[in-house]
């Protein structure tokens, strides 16, 4: 007897190839609706394949983008982490990227995890409401953040950096080299650690006897362009800094750029301090100097707590902030004399 093959299930279903595999699959970013209509293609034409199998425990990774090395050094973590524990990685984004897929987050989407049953979500930078966290929770689906953009319940555990102690020791750097005024690419106001980085930003300054000058805090933003523009405010300034902490790595190339734009050099008239130590740090032309959060780890143990919660373990759990260190390359220096 010839066998059904998925290329005849999508036919009958009238959707892809790809979607009938993510519907046999339990994955779940699929409608109800196509997810109905595939079900009983395969029912209909006497296709059991992959949906006989029993399903793999599974953790869906929901980045706000994939356009960063960031997401990529957590990406590559999570990855690991799933190959050691013999689970499956699901890729997301908001929006979500196909069309008719449901939203990340919805109460859908979490009831669609929770009917697969070996589901949990991992929320990387991405904002999660009241709302979300108990649409989660009512579906029994397992939610960790990494790197939470707002604050969360004690149900929702979440790993991050020491963002403060990050923010102090790049800017205490900057002070130590002889920067008295020393500059802030801000991230993005809403977010927990970009606040973190800023107060370490305001408390290393007060440590060094240098004043607080609102003027010298700029963007809201972790971009390439965020930093860009925000930088462009700071050297037009009337007497401007002489020294950049930036919020991310990918805010400080953009301050390389606004530096280049007015034949400011870096680092002999500007130093630039990043944040992450991304691939794009040691590429940089200078090598940039920055802070470096784990990220590789963060990725790992996010999924590891996230697989522990799906065997039982108990929700309720502090955040976890691993430790922060600075390295130290080639894109700060003293001051040039006055």
């Amino acid at each position: 007897m010839k066998r059904t093959t998925l290329s005849e299930v999508a036919a009958q279903a009238g959707v892809s190839k790809g979607t009938v595999s993510k519907v046999l699959n339990g994955r779940p970013d699929v409608g109800e609706d196509t997810r109905e209509r595939v079900r009983a293609a395969a029912a209909a034409l006497g296709y059991t394949g992959s949906a006989a199998r029993r399903p793999r425990p599974a953790i869906v990774l929901v980045f706000d983008t994939l356009e960063s090395n960031y997401s990529l050094q957590v990406m590559a973590g999570a990855v690991d982490a799933c190959g050691r524990a013999d689970a499956d990685l699901l890729l997301n984004t908001l929006p979500a990227l196909e069309q008719g897929d449901l939203p990340p987050f919805s109460d859908d989407w979490f009831a669609v995890c929770g009917r697969k049953g070996e589901t949990a979500v991992v929320a990387v930078t991405t904002p999660l409401t009241a709302e979300q966290v108990a649409a989660a929770a009512h579906a029994q689906v397992p939610l960790v953040a990494i790197d939470p953009v707002n604050s969360l319940p004690s149900t929702v555990p979440s790993i991050g950096s020491t963002n403060w102690a990050g923010g102090y020791a790049a800017t205490t750097h900057l002070a130590e080299l002889g920067h008295r005024r020393i500059g802030h690419l801000a991230g993005a106001g809403g977010s927990v650690p970009a606040r973190e980085r800023l107060a370490g930003y305001r408390s290393a300054l007060e440590s060094a006897e240098l004043p607080r000058e609102p003027l010298l805090v700029a963007g809201d933003g972790f971009s390439y362009e965020a930093g860009f523009a925000a930088a462009q405010q700071l050297l037009e300034l009337e007497d401007p800094p002489t020294a950049l902490f930036a919020a991310s790595d990918e805010a400080a190339l953009g301050a390389f750029e606004a530096a280049r734009q007015v034949s400011l050099r870096v680092p002999e008239d500007l130093s630039v301090v990043g944040f992450d130590d991304t691939l794009i740090a040691r590429w940089a032309s200078p090598k940039l100097t920055t802070v470096r959060q784990p990220l590789h780890a963060m990725g790992e143990m996010a999924v590891e707590q996230a697989l522990a919660l799906l065997a039982g373990a108990s929700r309720r759990t502090h955040p976890l902030q691993l430790q922060t260190s600075l390295v130290e390359r080639s894109s700060t220096a003293p001051p040039r004399p006055a």
